[in-house]
């Protein structure tokens, strides 16, 4: 095969292009899959640093060697193409063709062919070719290099971070440990208003996160039991919230002469009453007639109103019954006339048992928020003062311990409930003492610490 000789050159030309188009696909592939792999790392916060190295290497060998043979193989026939795609018009593939006749026809034509080709100098090996391969593997580094960084980050965090050590921790933080997951539970399980049992979840969990950065038992307990006051304080306030939210307007009914009753009724809480004021609402206009009972009701319906805009704070479930109650006033008189009393009293008598139904249902509603919020502050007040103040001295833990020993019961003890608090009363004491004057804390912290001493004395 002669023309093999005049196509060394190109040949050569398009098996470097070949290599390096497959090493740079290959490598592309290798990386892509390794992006894979430490993504993998990221969510499992796992290191698959030299997995992930591994199986791009094998891959970018692979994909390599199949591209080089399968779609990029450099053949002489593959190199006749490309030279005549460069303005040839299929001379040097009819060349290779005709390699093997030996007629006229064909040596006129590669004698040709050699000719133009030794004109022409053709070359295949141009940047342009790479511009593809280089692009994908530059997309392809970038990835890569981005998904090793953010793996080793979320890996080395999650190495750094004491809360997923597997470290056992004291019996002091385990203790503490343990009444944080109780108060969270307890919190998370209550039927309470949802933005209530955001922020008191958030307390405790802030808690949690701070009990780790004190050095002594003392500072986490003042901690534990500022935020329990400070939990129970805003159970409180929002139970006299909603307490407020009757009381408010039951004052404001009773400021006037036509609700006086209702006022008074609604300040009992109890539905017995609630409804006897009602009945006592009607029966004093169905005993009037002509406009001493258009004025009557006209004036009940301003009074309630009036009410309703004087009071602050009024359960909007509450302050609806109580509109519709007025409402129920005033649609009964558009259709008065004199001498059809009956017609207005029993729409009045309609609108009224309406208006009564959705305000006990309503009153029903504050009930039971606010046993809901006595309970939560009831389990938080046991949970907490089960709490004890201070941890007994690891060497003064067997002292004691004797079932025989009078002094030795559950009620005299300290937290391991067997040392009794005399044998460590004095050493609790001083460290106490030399505690809070060293401290700056709150007079009423100091006056409950100063209090648990003269109990146990």
């Amino acid at each position: 095969m002669n023309h093999k000789n005049d196509l060394s050159k190109n040949h050569r030309e398009l098996k470097i292009e070949a290599t390096l188009k497959a090493t740079l696909f290959g490598l592309s592939a290798g990386l892509l899959v390794g992006v894979i792999v430490f993504f993998v790392g990221i969510v499992t916060t796992q290191n698959l640093l030299w997995l992930g190295l591994g199986i791009s290497g094998l891959i970018a060998v692979l994909t390599g060697f199949f591209i080089y043979w399968v779609p990029e193989r450099p053949t002489v026939l593959k190199v006749a193409k490309r030279i005549d795609q460069m303005g040839l018009e299929e001379r040097t593939i009819t060349m290779v063709e005709l390699d093997e006749e030996e007629t006229y026809i064909a040596k006129v034509q590669r004698e040709d062919t050699k000719t133009a080709l030794a004109a022409f100098r053709p070359k295949l090996l141009v940047f342009s070719s790479f511009f593809r391969p280089l692009l994908m593997f530059s997309i392809a580094l970038v990835l890569m290099i981005t998904s090793l960084t953010f793996m080793m980050t979320i890996v080395n965090a999650a190495d750094d971070d004491p809360s997923d050590s597997p470290t056992d921790i004291s019996a002091e933080d385990a203790m503490f440990q343990e009444m944080i997951d109780e108060l969270l539970s307890i919190i998370n399980q209550a039927n309470i208003d949802v933005t209530l049992k955001s922020t008191l979840y958030t307390m405790v969990v802030d808690l949690e996160r701070r009990l780790p950065t004190y050095e002594t038992y003392m500072e986490k307990y003042a901690d534990v039991l500022k935020t329990r006051n400070e939990i129970l304080q805003m159970i409180a306030d929002a139970i006299l919230e909603l307490e407020e939210s009757l009381m408010n307007i039951a004052e404001a009914l009773q400021q006037y002469e036509n609700t006086e009753i209702l006022g008074l009724a609604l300040a009992t809480w109890d539905d017995d009453e609630i409804i006897a004021a009602f009945d006592y609402m009607y029966d004093r206009i169905d005993v009037l007639l002509g406009q001493e009972l258009y004025d009557v009701m006209w004036q009940t319906a301003i009074d309630i109103e009036t009410a309703l805009a004087e009071s602050v704070g009024t359960y909007p479930p509450m302050a609806e019954a109580l509109q519709a109650l007025a409402d129920a006033y005033k649609l009964a008189l558009d259709a008065y006339e004199p001498g059809n009393e009956d017609e207005v009293l029993a729409d009045a008598k309609e609108g009224m048992d309406q208006s009564l139904e959705d305000l006990l249902a309503a009153i029903q509603e504050l009930r039971d928020m606010i046993e809901e919020l006595e309970e939560l502050e009831e389990e938080i007040e046991e949970e907490t003062d089960e709490f004890p103040m201070f941890m007994p001295f690891p060497e003064d833990s067997a002292e004691g311990s004797d079932p025989g020993d009078p002094n030795t019961n559950s009620e005299n003890t300290v937290i391991d409930g067997q040392t009794p608090y005399e044998d460590v009363y004095d050493t609790y004491y001083e460290d106490a003492m030399a505690w809070l004057a060293g401290e700056n804390i709150s007079e009423d912290m100091r006056r409950i610490i100063e209090n648990y001493f003269n109990m146990l004395s």
